[in-house]
């Protein structure tokens, strides 16, 4: 992906998590709603590598859970709420 296209990407993530109502999805969730929203060409490794850049901004956080450790569940924080709302999205 080129430059643009990794933003857009980045915001369709946030854009989804925020219509979530911060109840969290998952990696599964999160790659069919960008398959479906039009991203075909990517792997499982770049939307965890988004992932991580977003949590390191503080953007979105991973969703406490004792129950199961292996299907982690992402939100978008208050920060990156204000992100998209700052610029419109």
């Amino acid at each position: 992906m080129n430059t643009s296209q990794r933003e857009i990407f980045r915001d369709t993530l946030l854009r989804a998590l925020k219509a979530s109502a911060g109840c969290g999805l998952s990696l599964v969730t999160l790659d069919i709603t960008l398959r479906s929203c039009g991203f075909r060409h990517f792997e499982e490794a770049d939307l965890e590598a988004d992932l991580q850049y977003l949590l390191d901004k503080g953007f979105v956080a991973e969703v406490p859970k004792s129950h199961s450790l292996g299907n982690r569940l992402w939100r978008i924080t208050a920060a990156g709420t204000d992100d998209l709302e700052k610029r419109g999205l």
